[in-house]
């Protein structure tokens, strides 16, 4: 059945509103919708298009249905005139039916009305009243009452909740020998739609009616909700439920986004009664803005607010930078007496590293301070470990959470219905539903995708195989005869979230202009020494590649080779590509000798980042930078050609994504979405939605399913590193179907990467260099995955997405360290840390452990070490140059130099500091694979030794020729010497411990080796490990390790 939509639009929401709801249905985005086509007119077009005729007889192309639908959207211009490409249709509805039509021309017709206006002007949504009005005097049969949206207050608080209700109620309307769906003047008067009472369409206690999982013959014992605790559970709450979060690699948001996306989607689910009308999700450091003054205004008796916080531990047990101002402010001694969560119950999922010793500190630190500042705890701090998987805690916390704080908040001891698995909700307006497949029964309701599951497992196994790679490669994995089906899967083990992590909606010229025209100070920064601007992930610096060299002996011969490329970077794209192709030619990783191949895979570079010369960037030793990186040219070029293919959508079409600055799609597709990352199962159950062919859809739920599908995402996905792109590929039915929308909603933003500053910004002043800069160094992620026969696809090359981007771009440097090359520029913030630093006391003595890249941190407190050392010598220089003779004839009177005696005796204080400072002893430990290769900065850490800022350096090396593997927890334990020196640093000479490295195992392995070698003194283990603990506590053993 096609859906008749009329506009009338001055400044274009009108327009917009109506054909986004026509794209809708033509695109197939809408589950379950009775509305096949969608023709999205000018109001004034009518005439032309014969629409008055077209309707004077009931409909012929489907017997279900006696009557055609229309949706009319229209603004007010003026004191309650009609827009201009609509005065014409009004006009004619106005008079009296031309001859040539009934006098009821619209009798054969369902309509709604959504009214545009603005509450500052007397007629608000005048003509969206009489065109209301009118076609209700024409005959026309009234779907919904008239809509009345105020641009005074957001247009969305109207439309949003008006869109969800329309079709269904206009399917209603048009049904054959239905009256239900017109509504008289009385029922007008009883059910005024604005936006109040639109947005709180669903109430009470988080529940489900009914048991959308059952089909349409759904057994009399089925539960339902008791119609004598009704009184109990009708409660709604006054706010909303609050989702927050602090996140530093966007784990913690995607989570939080995720779970707030879920809840709206229930919200629009006709079947679905929530006690939260709505939900705000936000950073934790937004809480005074959004949420402060909600959370300390009393609500109604014996219930609560409802706050939910996602948190992830950072460095060191530091709370992410998007929360540090919310954790402040809970451990302050003055927010005590405040009790700010009085009113509040709460849950807190924490995230973290269990290769940390802190793990999950922040997170369990602020679960901790909302119980003392009042809060009620619905349920135990979550502990989610990334080290093992964050989806084996996040997954079963996200399907109760809402639940049980929504009982804790109503007052009540119990929920009236289980909805430990509440029904999933991607076919509510947020991912279109699966083409029709043969099914045994037809579900009775449009809205639940519950069961959509539901239909799609009774799906008949299909006898034509799908042609596709992944089903092909799925059957042999499964060892699949041609007569078997892939594998259904309970519905109860698919995940439990669904996404809408971003939205969009196209620009046109006319919005683009105004946009654009806002406000000149919003695209202003402030950019000075003593502005406080601080670069973050959402407002990076542009920073210049100044220098790159390999820290490994790694041939340049490639780099000289595709720095030829980057001679200009027109077609930058093309370019990029060829020199990572040059790249994998001159270092195979599986062809020629195996030491060869082993030493092709690691490369390590040093590369110099320019900083602002205002100081508005500025780093100790020991902070972390965090860098931007787009997605690879042939990722973003794939989904750009799928978009414009299936779609229509061109790369240079104006978007604006979650309501910011317009930009290209093409931009949009490489900077906002990792399409790079492995893909994750929520993700995977998403594109199974998309998919068209059955056979794709069976094999996606299994891969996303978490009991069948376990072992076959492990070999099929993970250990072969695919993305949503190489799924796209492989199951390409899927194609027809994901709208940039969808891919923006489901997708996850790119993490950024974050590199440890090998530099010290007081050694480099000292260097004299003209800009100022910093220094990071990192691997190239190079790798290939495991070869499995059945797979076709395995055993492929797979490089990371910043790394093999940075050294096709440093090329020209690579190749010629010494040389003088402008390149693009890269994007980056700083990432400070609070334990990661150097003692105040220069004197303190320290055992630095960095094997690998853990080596960089340590080369930057080297360096600061030696820039202290010689500021110190500088110092003591001039204090003897000073205890000469003046000769210089000028004379200062003491009042001259407005210093208070506070102030004298402070220098005073710090001149004596100054001259009993002493550098204390540094012991390193550095370990690498093959000495000859490896050894990062050799030379730089032999020339510290030589002049006395390390006093020892051991080294381990784990793959030398005809030698045992060891390791650095070797060398401590195993050198007799080396054992020692380490006891008495630690035990006698209180030296600060550093650990920094890959946390896989490393991190443990070197604890445990420290106990052993104390245990040794203090007689017992148990007394090591509370040394230990105790050291930990004070800041003498630090850790800075990743997985």
């Amino acid at each position: 059945m096609n859906l008749t939509i009329l506009y009338g639009s001055a400044t274009g929401n009108a327009e917009h509103i109506a054909k986004d709801l026509g794209e809708s249905i033509n695109g197939k985005k809408i589950a379950s919708c009775a509305f096949t086509s969608a023709t999205v007119l000018e109001m004034d077009q009518f005439k032309r298009k014969k629409l008055f005729e077209s309707w004077s007889s009931p409909p012929t192309d489907n017997a279900q249905y006696s009557k055609h639908a229309l949706v009319a959207v229209c603004s007010t211009t003026g004191n309650g005139d009609a827009p201009e490409n609509a005065g014409r249709f009004v006009r004619f509805i106005k008079r009296k039916p031309p001859t040539t039509l009934s006098d009821a021309p619209m009798e054969h017709v369902a309509y709604a009305v959504l009214g545009l206006g603005d509450t500052n002007y007397d007629k608000f949504c005048e003509a969206g009243k009489l065109i209301d009005k009118k076609l209700k005097d024409l005959g026309g049969t009234r779907a919904m009452p008239v809509a009345c949206a105020d641009e005074a207050t957001g247009l969305e608080a109207t439309v949003e909740p008006w869109i969800d209700e329309v079709l269904g109620k206009l399917t209603t309307a048009c049904a054959a020998s239905n009256d239900v769906g017109a509504l008289n003047e009385d029922d007008e008067k009883k059910e005024t739609v604005d936006a109040t009472t639109l947005s709180k369409q669903l109430d009470q206690q988080l529940v489900v009616a009914e048991d959308k999982t059952a089909s349409t013959s759904v057994p009399q014992s089925t539960p339902a909700v008791s119609k004598e605790a009704a009184p109990e559970i009708a409660k709604e709450s006054t706010t909303p439920l609050y989702i927050l979060y602090g996140s530093a690699t966007g784990n913690a948001e995607h989570i939080a986004k995720d779970l707030a996306a879920t809840y709206e989607l229930y919200l629009k689910n006709p079947s679905f009664i929530g006690y939260f009308p709505s939900v705000i999700c936000c950073e934790l450091n937004d809480y005074k803005k959004k949420c402060l003054s909600h959370w300390e205004t009393e609500p109604p008796s014996n219930t609560k607010h409802g706050v939910i916080i996602v948190c992830s531990t950072t460095g060191n047990a530091d709370a992410p930078e998007n929360s540090d101002r919310f954790v402040r402010w809970l451990k302050r001694k003055s927010t005590d007496p405040t009790q700010p969560f009085k009113h509040c119950a709460y849950a807190v999922l924490a995230l973290g590293d269990t290769n940390y010793d802190v793990f999950c500190a922040t997170g369990k630190i602020i679960d901790k301070r909302l119980k003392e500042l009042g809060g009620t705890r619905c349920c135990p701090v979550a502990l989610a470990d990334e080290a093992t998987g964050l989806e084996e805690t996040v997954d079963p916390w996200s399907a109760n959470v809402i639940q049980k704080l929504a009982a804790e908040c109503n007052g009540s001891t119990r929920i009236q219905r289980d909805v430990s698995t509440p029904p999933q909700t991607a076919a509510l307006g947020a991912v279109p539903a699966p083409p029709p497949k043969a099914i045994k029964k037809e579900s009775s309701s449009s809205s639940s995708s519950e069961e959509k599951k539901m239909e799609f497992d009774e799906t008949v196994p299909a006898v034509v195989q799908s042609s596709s790679a992944g089903v092909a490669t799925i059957r042999k994995m499964l060892s699949l005869l041609p007569k078997d089906a892939i594998p259904a899967v309970d519905n109860k083990s698919l995940p439990s979230m669904m996404s809408s992590l971003s939205s969009c909606e196209l620009i046109n010229d006319e919005e683009l202009h105004r946009v654009r025209g806002d406000s000149i100070a919003d695209n202003m920064t402030v950019s000075s020494g003593s502005s406080g601007f601080l670069y973050t992930l959402n407002k990076p610096y542009e920073s210049t590649i100044l220098s790159a060299r390999y820290l490994t002996k790694t041939s340049v011969e490639c780099a000289k080779k595709a720095s030829e490329i980057f001679v200009d970077w027109s077609k930058a794209d093309e370019k990029l590509v060829e020199a990572k192709k040059l790249y994998n030619d001159h270092f195979p990783l599986a062809t020629g000798d195996e030491i060869e191949c082993v030493k092709n895979g690691k490369r390590v570079i040093e590369m110099t980042l320019s900083l602002p010369d205002d100081f508005t960037l500025e780093y100790q030793p020991g902070d972390s930078v965090g860098l931007i990186v787009p997605n690879t040219p042939e990722a973003t070029n794939f989904i750009l050609s799928m978009l414009r293919d299936n779609h229509g959508v061109l790369p240079s079409q104006k978007i604006s994504v979650d309501s910011n600055h317009p930009i290209t799609v093409e931009e949009a597709i490489r900077t906002t979405i990792d399409l790079c990352s492995p893909i994750k199962k929520k993700r995977l159950f998403l594109m199974s939605q998309f998919a068209s062919d059955p056979e794709e859809a069976l094999a996606l739920r299994l891969l996303s399913s978490n009991d069948k599908g376990n072992d076959l995402f492990q070999r099929y996905v993970e250990d072969q590193q695919r993305t949503v792109v190489d799924i796209l590929k492989e199951f390409p039915s899927c194609q027809q179907l994901i709208t940039l929308e969808g891919l923006l909603g489901c997708l996850p933003a790119i993490p950024p990467r974050y590199y440890s500053v090998c530099s010290s910004p007081l050694a480099d002043r000292q260097d004299d260099r003209e800009s100022f800069h910093l220094k990071v160094a990192f691997s190239v992620v190079d790798f290939l995955t495991p070869s499995i026969a059945e797979d076709p696809n395995s055993g492929r090359r797979v490089g990371g997405l910043a790394t093999r981007y940075l050294e096709c771009i440093c090329s020209p440097f690579l190749s010629n360290p010494l040389g003088s090359y402008t390149g693009p520029t890269v994007q980056i913030f700083p990432k400070p840390t609070q334990e990661f630093r150097l003692p105040k006391n220069m004197s303190t003595p320290l055992i630095l452990i960095g094997p690998g890249t853990g080596i960089a941190p340590f080369i930057g407190f080297l360096s600061h070490r030696q820039a202290q050392i010689i500021s110190l010598e500088s110092f003591e220089e001039a204090e003897t140059a000073s205890e000469g003779t003046w000769r210089g004839g000028y004379e200062l009177d003491p009042e001259e130099l407005h210093i208070s005696k506070g102030d004298s005796t402070g220098l005073n204080l710090a001149l004596d500091y100054i001259r009993k400072q002493k550098a204390g002893e540094i012991d390193l430990y550095f370990g690498c694979r093959y000495s000859d290769h490896d050894y990062l900065y050799e030379a730089e850490l032999e020339a510290f030794k030589s002049t006395g800022i390390l006093s020892n350096l051991y080294t381990a090396f784990s793959r030398e020729h005809g030698k045992a593997k060891m390791y650095v927890q070797n060398i401590m334990q195993n050198k007799p010497d080396c054992k020692q020196r380490l006891s008495d640093m630690i035990l006698n000479k209180n030296a600060s411990v550093y650990v920094c490295g890959d946390g896989n195992a490393m991190g443990k392995d070197v604890q445990e080796a420290i106990v052993n070698i104390m245990a040794e003194k203090l007689e017992t283990k148990q007394r090591a490990l509370a040394y230990l603990d105790q050291m930990k506590s004070s800041g003498r053993f630090v850790l800075d390790i990743w997985s």
